[in-house]
């Protein structure tokens, strides 16, 4: 959560921009007001801020609606994140969407959850993809960055940013899941790294053809690390 605290603050903001962009049409009015009341500009500043107070039925009135709008707007803006926050799914997804320069995890399987586990480990930008909310539910408590959503969806891989993204790693256990998503990515980000784990080789040339930069086979990784040994004594 810490983490992302500045893109959270960034959403706010703009959550919050016209609520914000009302409160200062008001003291600008106020500011004219009390500048066309007599006032000083200084002074007619200070009471539209109301850190100033000169009296007369123009402040009383001024200051009596004053509370009413910008009590009223504060409220509303702090009732919507209240209720955002009832939605974490959805505020996982709005930070995703804000990341620049993050890698993609696609499927939070085993080989999926030890590279997220690396990646927050190295305090490295990621979003992860899966269609699984119990799955995630750990990492959506704990706000971070994950897309609860089908990765084969065009709206999925653009809420996970791949226009932005510097590497994709497609580790779903669904041989269509990583055809599929392999072509969108790249037809998405044309410079993105997409790394594909396969544990079928006859789908490994397709793959590069979709337009993935390595396809690593489970069972080739496997035999390479258990050949070395057959001949140990």
């Amino acid at each position: 959560m810490k983490r992302h605290f500045w893109i959270r603050a960034k959403l706010f903001l703009r959550q919050a921009r016209w609520g914000f962009a009302v409160i200062g049409a008001w003291f600008f009015l106020g500011t004219l007001i009390f500048r066309y009341s007599g006032l000083p500009l200084r002074d007619a500043i200070l009471n539209a801020v109301y850190l100033k107070k000169n009296g007369g039925e123009i402040w009383d009135l001024y200051s009596f609606w004053g509370q009413c709008v910008l009590f009223g707007i504060v409220i509303s803006i702090f009732f919507l994140q209240a209720l955002q926050r009832y939605n974490p799914q959805e505020e996982c997804r709005m930070v995703a969407g804000e990341l620049r320069d993050h890698v993609i995890v696609v499927g939070y399987t085993h080989l999926g959850a030890r590279i997220v586990e690396h990646l927050r480990e190295a305090g490295l930008a990621y979003v992860l993809v899966d269609r699984d909310p119990a799955v995630v539910d750990d990492l959506v408590r704990a706000g971070e960055p994950v897309v609860v959503d089908n990765a084969k969806q065009d709206s999925t891989l653009v809420d996970a940013g791949i226009a932005y993204a510097r590497t994709v790693v497609v580790a779903t256990n669904n041989v269509e899941t990583a055809l599929l998503v392999t072509k969108k990515a790249r037809e998405k980000n044309a410079k993105a790294h997409i790394i594909v784990r396969c544990y079928m080789d006859d789908f490994a040339e397709i793959l590069e053809t979709l337009g993935a930069n390595e396809v690593i086979s489970s069972s080739k990784s496997a035999f390479e690390g258990i050949a070395p040994r057959l001949a140990a004594k």
